[in-house]
């Protein structure tokens, strides 16, 4: 009787060689999808993460000082692609005053691409539908200079409205109103502080610039307000002037 002849096994699945050779390509594809990750980076996005890493150790008054204070929308607002370490340097020294004069109720400072802005409320500096400032305006304009002589920098002012409209022989919009109320906080800054009138740009943006709803009181209150941006600009000597310009 002629005997079966046993059959050879074979093993189930890939040989074990390929299990190592799959796992050195993946290692090796990783590897080189990193290197290409670090070669096409986005500066401007490496820059915001640093802002965020520098402000979370070195807090608002030195290294290694972390500070809870600093707000997530300051952090989100470090959004400066060009000049980055000069405006944090700005915005360090402006924050320093602000808090040691315990200006917060009445300063709002922010971060923003073009530079440190300090905002303020209307009813601080004037009178409903007026230009002239008011006699409480005055120590705090006088606070404000002393920032802005700390710092070289370009400073634009902002006038801002709501949307009541007005008519008056003086203001026969909302757009003389904001350039007005610009204008006077940049002579009161340049004329009576002595503060180098070519580092200064008014300008006015009347009623369409808006930060909260026109539809509620308090919207509206948020948005008559002056802003002055200390520039991320830095001007040449003799270069630019005061103007009185009307919104673009």
């Amino acid at each position: 009787m002629p005997r079966k002849r046993k059959e050879a096994s074979v093993p189930d699945g890939a040989p074990a060689w390929m299990v190592t050779y799959g796992d050195m390509v993946t290692l090796l594809l990783c590897f080189f999808v990193l290197l290409f990750s670090f070669s096409v980076i986005d500066q401007v996005r490496f820059q915001q993460i640093m802002a965020s890493i520098q402000i979370a150790f070195m807090g608002e008054r030195g290294i290694m000082q972390a500070s809870p204070e600093v707000s997530r929308q300051q952090h989100l607002e470090l959004i400066v692609p060009h000049r980055f370490d000069e405006v944090l340097v700005t915005y360090h020294v402006v924050q320093d005053f602000v808090q040691e004069e315990r200006l917060e109720e009445m300063v709002s400072l922010r971060v923003e691409e073009r530079g440190v802005v300090l905002e303020i409320q209307d009813q601080i500096l004037f009178d409903s539908g007026r230009a002239d400032l008011k006699p409480g305006a005055v120590p705090l304009l006088d606070k404000v200079a002393v920032i802005l002589q700390r710092v070289p920098n370009k400073v634009i002012v902002e006038g801002h409205t709501d949307n009541v409209p007005i008519s008056t022989v003086f203001f026969p919009s909302n757009w003389e109103l904001s350039v007005g109320r610009a204008v006077r906080v940049v002579r009161a800054l340049s004329e009576q502080r002595e503060l180098d009138p070519r580092r200064f740009v008014a300008t006015g943006f009347g009623e369409y610039h808006p930060v909260a709803t026109n539809q509620t009181a308090l919207g509206r209150s948020r948005n008559r307000r002056v802003n002055i941006i200390i520039s991320d600009v830095i001007p040449a000597e003799g270069e630019g002037g005061q103007h009185e310009e009307g919104a673009r």
